[in-house]
C-alpha cells in the first residue's frame, strides 16, 4: 500500500524529490490514516497571514492529502484581508487560542515562537515562509520550505506550479492579493522579480487589473479612524528577542501619516502599556505612507537610543521620520536587531530556585507529624 501510493502521487507531481515531504504528510508506517492538522499564520495576523493557510489547504487537497486540512487564524482580521476575502468570495480561517484537537501542525507566514502559539509540544511538520529564522527548533526533522521573497504566497504560487496543479480563479486572486499586501504593490524592496512574475501571470490569467485593484486593497486597510489606540498598536505587531532583550515592531499603513500621528499620545499610553506588561524594552509603531514610501515610526522603551543608531536619525518627541524606508522585514527589524546586536547581551535578574528549600521545609514538617504521633 504504502509503495503504491508513492508511485501513484510520484506520477501524479511529475517529481520525485516534491513527492517525499507530501508522502510524510500522507503516510504513517503502512496504512493511511487521517490526522486533523492546522495551518495557520502568525499572531495579529496581517493579509499574508491569513490568506496563506486558505491557499495551502486547498494544493494539499488537489495533490490528494486525505487528512483533515483546517486553515485557521491567530487573530481578529484587518480590512484590507476583510476588503479580500469579500471580493473573492472566500470565507474566513477559523480563530483558535491554542492547539487542543490538532495532530499535527504546519506554520506559515512565520517561525518566531513569540509570533505563534505554543508549539513547542505540538508536531510541527512543516514550515513554510519568507522570513529570517528566530529561534525555531523542533525534536525532530521537518519539512521547510524558505525563500527571500516578499510574500509567503507566491512560495504557494510555486508549489502550484511545481507541480502542476491548476489553480482556481478564487485562489489566484488570494495569491495576487497577499503578494501586493506583503509588497505594497510590489514598490516595497523586498519585492523579488519572482513577486512581480507571480502577480502579472495569474492577473492575465483571471483577467485582473492588478494596478487598480492593489490601490483599492491598499487603501481599504489605511482607515484606522474607527480603531482605537489599541487596536491600531497591534493591528499588525511581531515582538522578537534580540541579544536578549525583547522588542516589538509594529506597522500600519496610512494615506495620511501625520494624521494618525495626531493620536500620538494615546497611542503613546497604549505603546507604554504593552511594554509594562510585556517587560518590553523596546516598542516602534512604524506608519507607512503608502503613495511616498516614506515612513513615520513612534519609538518609546529604555532602547529608544539604539533606533538613532540604526537609523542615522534623531528622535524627537519619541517620533522619528524615515526616509524611503517602508518594509519590516527588509529594513526596520534587521537594521534595529544589528543596533541591539551591538549591546551587551541581556541576562534577567537572578530568582533562585526555591525549590530545593521547600523540599527540606517540607520534610521537617513531616518529621514533626511522625514524632507527634510516638
Amino acid at each position: 500500500m504504502r509503495v503504491m501510493f508513492y508511485i501513484i502521487l510520484s506520477i501524479l507531481l511529475k517529481n520525485i524529490n516534491l513527492a517525499v515531504p507530501f508522502m510524510n504528510i500522507i503516510l504513517e508506517n503502512d496504512e493511511l490514516k487521517t490526522k486533523t492538522i492546522y495551518i495557520y499564520g502568525h499572531i495579529n495576523p496581517d493579509t499574508d497571514a491569513i490568506l496563506s493557510p486558505i491557499i495551502l489547504r486547498d494544493f494539499l487537497i488537489k495533490v490528494g492529502n486525505p487528512n483533515n486540512l483546517i486553515a485557521c487564524r491567530l487573530g481578529e482580521m484587518n480590512k484590507e484581508t476583510k476588503f479580500v476575502l469579500d471580493y473573492f468570495k472566500q470565507s474566513a480561517p477559523i480563530l483558535i487560542s491554542d492547539l487542543a484537537g490538532a495532530d499535527e501542525v504546519i506554520l506559515v507566514d512565520h517561525n518566531s515562537p513569540s509570533q505563534s502559539l505554543d508549539f513547542k509540544h505540538a508536531k510541527v511538520i512543516w514550515l513554510i515562509d519568507h522570513h529570517a529564522m528566530t529561534g525555531f527548533e523542533t525534536t525532530e526533522p521537518i519539512t521547510i520550505i524558505t525563500k527571500p521573497v516578499g510574500c509567503t504566497s507566491t512560495i504557494l504560487f510555486q508549489l502550484y506550479t511545481q507541480n502542476n496543479v491548476t489553480i482556481s480563479k478564487d485562489i489566484a486572486g488570494l495569491i495576487i492579493s497577499a503578494i501586493i499586501s506583503d509588497t505594497l504593490l510590489l514598490k516595497s524592496p523586498i519585492t523579488t522579480d519572482e513577486d512581480i512574475e507571480a502577480v502579472e501571470y495569474l492577473s492575465d490569467y483571471i483577467g485582473l487589473n492588478y494596478t487598480k485593484f492593489g490601490y483599492d486593497l491598499l487603501e481599504a486597510g489605511t482607515d484606522v479612524s474607527d480603531l482605537s489606540e489599541y487596536d491600531i498598536i497591534n493591528l499588525d505587531s511581531k515582538s522578537y528577542k534580540v541579544n536578549g532583550y525583547m522588542i516589538d515592531i509594529a506597522f500600519v499603513n496610512s494615506l495620511d501619516p501625520l494624521k494618525v500621528l495626531e493620536r500620538k499620545e494615546k497611542l503613546l499610553e497604549e505603546i507604554n502599556k504593552f511594554i509594562e506588561k510585556n517587560n518590553m524594552k523596546l516598542f516602534v509603531l512604524v506608519i507607512v505612507d503608502i503613495k511616498q514610501m516614506d515612513s513615520y515610526a513612534l519609538v518609546s522603551g529604555s532602547l529608544s537610543k539604539v533606533v538613532e543608531t540604526a537609523f542615522g536619525v534623531e528622535i524627537k518627541d519619541n517620533v522619528i521620520f524615515l526616509k524611503g524606508i517602508s518594509s519590516r522585514k527588509k529594513e526596520v527589524y534587521p537594521n534595529i536587531a544589528n543596533a541591539i546586536n551591538e549591546l551587551p547581551e541581556y541576562i534577567p535578574d537572578y530568582v533562585p530556585d526555591n525549590s530545593y528549600t521547600n523540599y527540606i521545609n517540607l520534610s521537617v514538617l513531616l518529621l514533626l507529624s511522625l514524632i507527634s504521633l510516638i
